[in-house]
């Protein structure tokens, strides 16, 4: 599935020719808020943008404090930014460089005694076919209502 939304470029920029910055401002704010929410509820779920599964942590080993579902913080770390002319949804941080490296499933070494470790790809940040409609339902509905 490609990220970008190209299909929907000509509707969206008529679509912003014809609002005035504080509208564009208000649809900005709206739809970050609902991604956020949608993306929160998946990540909790433990799922991708496609639906699968994210690759489960390796054993539990001796001494590891490693149980129960992994990125059990992180919904509530998601922070969105908006204004007439953009929306963003993501991680800051620290927190945005852990997640690069589960997102990318990079190598990294976990500390400076440790060998390098490869972590499988856990794609917490991307768009699904349900985000899209999302998208295009709160634009339709905003325009609807304002």
């Amino acid at each position: 599935m490609s990220d970008n939304f190209d299909e929907l470029a000509p509707w969206l920029n008529r679509i912003n020719q014809q609002l005035n910055d504080n509208q564009k401002r208000k649809l900005n704010r709206r739809l970050s808020t609902k991604m956020r929410t949608a993306w929160k509820r998946r990540i909790k779920a433990q799922k991708d943008p496609d639906g699968r599964r994210f690759k489960p942590r390796k054993r539990s080993q001796v001494g590891s404090i490693r149980e129960g579902a992994m990125f059990k913080r992180l919904p509530k770390m998601l922070k969105t930014a908006y204004s007439s002319r953009h929306a963003e949804i993501g991680y800051s941080g620290r927190t945005a460089e852990v997640m690069a490296v589960h997102q990318y499933g990079k190598t990294i070494k976990p500390n400076e005694n440790s060998k390098p470790t490869r972590y499988p790809i856990r794609e917490t940040v991307g768009w699904s076919d349900e985000d899209r409609k999302l998208i295009i339902n709160e634009i339709k509905d905003f325009l609807l209502n304002e």
